[in-house]
């Protein structure tokens, strides 16, 4: 089994580099390679049996492989944070994030409600569409070298906006509980901010040991195994206390890039050196998982989710940092670089499952949107990276095609 799965692994790079090549010179880029690549070894072929390894043992490593790539993207996104960025766009990335992320729960809310005349289920879909990808996003980013405000801008909102999107789910859900006959529990306000608090708390906390030991390091080595360790440690506390692993890892980027600056990024040049498998890995692996049957189950109602997220996200973004006094490149391609949607709103939407679960139409409400959640993610995970290659190659951000 270890030879085997050794070997799948090793196809997966090669297979997932070679179709990745492809689909960055078609202008796709590469990420949709490395997902098309996924789907070719699994959906479409359940190629990995041939290799003797199990459906339920490529999930399993994909579920460890998607923990592994959000704690090491939340550390580089948290690095790209300093103090003189937020002083020089602030006011902007508060505005941005409130604005995309209402702007894609109201627009979601009203065509939602248009096409279905369900109150409960469009608001159970409006909950779920802030919430974004940044796995997806970075990725995209690496791969074109991309640098300067605009860049700066999205790995800000992408960073910081699924805290947000919690606190709207929650209250969201808390809403559709009580027009179902349910009562408002305090808990449910409460646990969202627990965990984002906690996350920040840890983050804070780990990253203050971590500028403890930087500062008696010398050697490159010792400093990268420092920064990786920082990295896992934050991410198992975070799984264990039940807080945000992202923001967690955020968190920890941001106390080292902001306490010692050239050690911080000596670090951060090391981890994003050591992404690219890691990116091929996640995303041929996350490719395995594509429910691809569930795509013709969208109907209008996913069209109209797909279409109202997308317009909510760019057209939020582009108001509120015209409105805050963004720079023009942010304004005009910010919306286009946040439409990455994966892991963590399929997360939400199992959690509005379980919650709704005693409740015979809330069960099946949730049910639904988990469904629909789950086939548009097809959807978001190709066109997401793609419209970041266009926000930054419009924004003059690439530094290579």
């Amino acid at each position: 089994m270890v030879a085997n799965l050794l070997l799948l692994i090793g196809v997966i790079l090669v297979l997932g580099e070679v179709i990745g090549k492809i689909t960055h010179n078609l202008k796709l880029t590469g990420v949709v390679g490395y997902i098309l690549a996924g789907v070719i070894l699994g959906p479409l072929t359940k190629a990995f049996n041939y290799f003797g390894v199990e459906g339920e043992t490529v999930t399993a490593i994909w579920e460890v492989a998607t923990k592994i790539t959000l704690a090491f993207v939340a550390f580089i996104i948290g690095a790209h944070l300093t103090f003189r960025l937020f002083k020089k766009l602030g006011k902007p990335i508060i505005a941005a994030i409130f604005g995309e992320s209402f702007g894609a729960f109201f627009l979601v809310f009203i065509a939602s409600y248009f096409v279905s005349g369900d109150l409960t289920l469009s608001l159970l879909l409006a909950s779920l569409a802030p919430a974004s990808a940044p796995a997806g996003t970075v990725a995209a980013l690496h791969e074109y070298g991309a640098r300067g405000p605009l860049t700066d801008a999205i790995l800000a909102v992408v960073g910081w906006d699924d805290a947000l999107a919690i606190l709207i789910f929650a209250g969201a859900l808390s809403v559709v509980k009580i027009i179902l006959g349910g009562e408002l529990a305090i808990s449910s306000l409460v646990e969202p901010l627990s965990e984002i608090g906690g996350a920040i708390l840890l983050g804070f906390a780990i990253g203050g040991i971590l500028f403890f030991l930087m500062k008696r390091i010398k050697e490159r080595e010792t400093l990268f195994v420092a920064s990786i360790a920082s990295i896992f440690v934050g991410a198992g506390l975070a799984e264990l206390s039940g807080v945000s692993l992202i923001l967690t890892c955020m968190v920890i980027g941001m106390v080292l890039i902001n306490s010692m600056p050239t050690l911080g990024r000596t670090s951060l040049n090391m981890v994003e050196n050591l992404m690219p498998p890691v990116y091929v890995i996640f995303f041929a692996l996350a490719g395995t998982q594509l429910r691809l049957d569930l795509l013709p189950t969208m109907g209008l109602l996913g069209f109209v989710y797909v279409i109202g997220r997308s317009l909510g996200l760019i057209g939020g973004a582009h108001l509120s940092t015209r409105i805050s006094g963004a720079p023009k490149v942010i304004q005009r391609y910010l919306g286009f670089g946040i439409l990455c949607q994966a892991g963590v709103a399929i997360g939400l939407a199992a959690l509005a499952c379980s919650e709704l679960a005693s409740h015979p139409i809330g069960a099946e409400l949730a049910q639904s949107a988990l469904t629909l959640i789950m086939a548009t993610t097809v959807v978001f995970e190709i066109i997401g990276p793609v419209g970041v290659r266009y926000a930054i190659t419009r924004a003059g951000e690439a530094r290579y095609e």
